[in-house]
């Protein structure tokens, strides 16, 4: 596969650009919004490789103000966004061009198709103000009142400005008379403002996006449909491409500045952010996301915190572990490596690669990501900082173990939910507790242990429900085994009361991004 790397335009966008040397068309794959975003992320990889397969170019990417692209505050960079995109495919020989909708994308990306391009909506909202009014529903029911904050509102991985809302909520479909498909859920219909369009029915999309990203299935029989439309509908004949026009450095203000970088043997995907006068001893602080998720969604706080600790004086990468986001070859089969040995080498290799003396390391992750964080003992960091963790296992997991535990829970068979019935009436509630946690082998105070006796602080970072966690785990007591100021590492915990795990909640996340900065600037008084 050829994929090509960087930023575009202004405000750039981040782009990957799959291009066969030889192209028979292109499509631009137009990101979903919010979570629905990070659920889908690596199915819009598999979608791009297969395109690319048939000798169709394609070009995923973050719209300005988005993830990893540069900040924007115009309502309407969703569709320009989208626009740009076909633009840059248009750039490298490209000659015909088609939209591809997921979900929220799906009005996006009709809003940008032109009456010759083609069009792909699938799993499509009727319209954009129905997206809208379903998700307030859904993040009202998730956040609760306080995810309104001033004039912008929260929805389920993404905050909007009231001009932007209206902007989404605007959105609407057009009668179609170019090439176009609607790829629709068993017994539903395409938006019937599309008009007369082909529809054909797949399967997998609720597996994909109505569950969390941790139990979501790659649905590769609808991409093959989307493959299959987009083989038929593109000429035969290929014409030659050139490599893209791509800035490989993003300036985000005039301090600072992102760059693509790769990491260790599996070639992981990194983005690096570092200000302008940066002096040669500053701290490394390396982000680790939650979960198998992409730094899309609510997970693009890691952006804002990566921009902001570069303004401080660290030097920042946030890095895609294997099988997240850009990093490692998309399988329609893969299985998610939480809590797997394989994330811990990845973060080794990460830490090996960048060959800070550990004085001046810190790692930062949330939930999964900050268990792995906290087995980093070998590399003895300077500072640890967990967010939202709520797993302090010692043993690692096999490949998919995790997911299939979840999945049995959220889609348990006649039997299991015979069986569960049966265990909750019978055996006590502290037994199915202790049950329950019996794969957090040794609590927080083994997980912190090795970390603390080499001096490193640990700081968790945590909502009601993770911290309720922490304290049942033994938390108390390892704070009080490891005070502030003591002979060893600390151990430190900071209770968010209107929190949430997810980071959801915009108060949430204001505090992340707070705590995160002002502990590592006590610990590096740093010289910007």
């Amino acid at each position: 596969m050829s994929t090509f790397h960087g930023w575009s335009g202004s405000p750039a966008l981040r782009v990957a650009v799959q291009l066969p040397a030889a192209a028979r068309a292109g499509v631009v794959i137009c990101p979903p919004l919010g979570q629905e975003g990070v659920i889908a992320y690596r199915t819009l990889r598999l979608l791009a490789d297969r395109l690319e397969a048939r000798g169709v170019a394609s070009v995923r990417y973050d719209p300005s103000g988005r993830g990893d692209a540069a900040p924007d505050t115009d309502p309407d960079a969703q569709v320009r966004s989208a626009q740009r995109a076909a633009a840059l495919l248009r750039s490298v020989g490209v000659d015909r061009v088609a939209f591809v909708g997921l979900a929220s994308a799906a009005p996006v990306a009709a809003a940008a198709a032109g009456d010759s391009d083609g069009l792909v909506v699938w799993d499509a909202p009727p319209s954009g103000r129905a997206w809208l009014r379903k998700q307030r529903a859904l993040a009202t029911i998730t956040i609760g009142d306080d995810r309104v904050v001033g004039d912008v509102e929260t929805l389920v991985g993404i905050d909007v400005e009231p001009e932007e809302a209206a902007a989404l909520s605007a959105l609407a479909y057009a009668p179609r008379t170019g090439p176009t498909i609607a790829l629709v859920r068993p017994g539903t219909t395409a938006p019937r403002a599309l008009g007369a369009v082909p529809t054909t029915e797949v399967t997998g999309s609720a597996e994909l996006l109505d569950g969390t990203s941790m139990v979501a299935r790659i649905p590769g029989a609808a991409v093959d449909v989307v493959v299959g439309w987009a083989d038929a509908w593109a000429p035969v004949v290929a014409l030659s491409t050139v490599p893209p026009v791509l800035d490989e450095v993003l300036d985000v203000d005039s301090r600072v500045s992102e760059r693509i970088v790769r990491f260790g043997p599996e070639q992981l995907f990194a983005v690096e952010t570092v200000a302008s006068g940066q002096v040669e001893d500053a701290p490394v602080v390396v982000l680790h996301n939650g979960s198998a998720e992409h730094r899309v969604g609510s997970a693009d706080y890691q952006v804002a915190l990566a921009r902001g600790l570069a303004r401080d004086g660290a030097r920042v990468v946030r890095v895609d572990r294997r099988g997240t986001g850009e990093s490692t070859a998309v399988r329609e089969d893969e299985r998610s490596g939480l809590f797997t040995q394989d994330w811990i080498d990845d973060q080794d290799a990460v830490v090996e690669a960048l060959a800070t003396p550990a004085d001046r390391l810190v790692l930062v992750g949330m939930c999964a990501g900050g268990w792995l964080a906290g087995r980093s003992a070998d590399a003895s960091p300077r500072l640890v900082i967990e967010i939202s963790p709520n797993d302090y296992r010692r043993q690692t997991a096999p490949a998919g173990a995790y997911a299939d535990a979840l999945r049995a829970i959220d889609e348990p068979s006649a039997l299991r939910l015979r069986v569960r019935g049966w265990w909750n009436a019978v055996v006590p509630k502290v037994v199915r507790e202790w049950v329950a946690r019996r794969d957090r082998v040794g609590g927080v105070v083994a997980h912190v242990r090795p970390l603390v006796e080499r001096g490193t602080d640990v700081v968790v970072i945590a909502a009601p429900e993770d911290a309720d966690l922490f304290d049942r785990l033994g938390g108390r007591r390892a704070v009080r085994r490891w005070p502030a100021g003591g002979r060893t590492g600390s151990v430190e915990i900071v209770r968010v009361p209107d929190g949430d795990h997810a980071l959801y909640s915009p108060l949430m996340r204001e505090a992340v991004l707070a705590e995160v900065r002002s502990r590592v600037a006590a610990a590096f008084p740093v010289r910007v």
